[in-house]
């Protein structure tokens, strides 16, 4: 029993970080995914790690060059 419990606790705790992820696709510009990198600590918007979130978005990268997949 204890073990069907501790795997119902790590199964969620796993659906709950997962459904948490966001993706630029989630925003409409480029200040408003920075914004919520910056609140949430949502790293993963920062695809090469220069601080700028979501560069491929409008608004864009104020480096002027920046790594987008797309």
């Amino acid at each position: 029993m204890n073990k069907f419990l501790l795997g119902v606790i790590l199964l969620t705790l796993s659906y709950d970080s997962l459904a948490a992820r966001v993706r630029c696709s989630d925003f409409a510009t480029q200040a408003e995914a920075q914004r919520y990198m910056e609140q949430n600590g949502a790293y993963n918007l920062d695809g090469d790690r220069d601080g700028e979130a979501c560069e491929c978005l409008p608004g864009g990268s104020k480096y002027g060059s920046s790594i987008c997949r797309r």
